[in-house]
């Protein structure tokens, strides 16, 4: 709404006045809001905050605004006007978003809930540790990095052998349970 005042209002001190005006309806202020939540793309459904939300024009991909979902992985976007648009949802150790289209209408409230798939590429670890012997370092020793599965039987899933310091590591390791176990080469 637009509000329309005479031009000229002078006041002076402790004076009341009364002033007609009038209102008229302004459609380029006729403006949306479009909104949701980011959650895992899983059972658990877990709220995602942190995640960067981008709105993009659905055409060129230009990109119209960006915002941050809080904790309880909400977002909001205002004063959007009547429009296609792609919304797209990031965050490190998470798959980008695929494409969420919205149709913005005057002045509604568009709800666009988004899930995010975790990236088990950027979700690998590092199992690292020192191997001794009633104290001693234990170089060149034969390690194994074992997977435990859902039967809780052990899978040797990686090797490598402690350095001059009893020093190994396994890097790239999915999450899951493990076990480590060391052998010491006699000769």
């Amino acid at each position: 709404m637009v509000i329309t005042v005479p031009e000229n209002l002078f006041l002076q001190e402790e004076e009341v006045k009364t002033i007609n005006f009038n209102v008229s309806y302004d459609i380029s202020l006729a403006l949306c809001s479009i909104a949701g939540h980011i959650s895992k793309n899983d059972e658990s459904n877990i709220a995602i905050g942190g995640a960067k939300v981008t709105l993009l024009n659905s055409e060129t991909r230009e990109t119209i605004a960006s915002t941050t979902s809080v904790n309880d992985g909400e977002y909001v976007f205002y004063d959007i006007k009547e429009g296609s648009y792609i919304i797209l949802a990031t965050k490190i150790g998470y798959k980008t978003s695929p494409d969420t289209l919205v149709t913005a209408k005057n002045n509604t409230i568009i709800n666009a809930d988004i899930k995010l798939s975790i990236n088990p590429m950027e979700n690998l670890g590092t199992v690292s540790g020192k191997i001794k012997n009633k104290g001693n370092v234990l170089a060149n020793a034969f390690v194994g990095l074992y997977k435990i599965n859902e039967n809780g039987k052990e899978e040797l899933i990686a090797t490598t052998k402690t350095n001059s310091e009893g020093l190994y590591m396994f890097g790239k390791v999915a999450s899951g349970q493990y076990k480590v176990k060391a052998k010491q080469n006699k000769f």
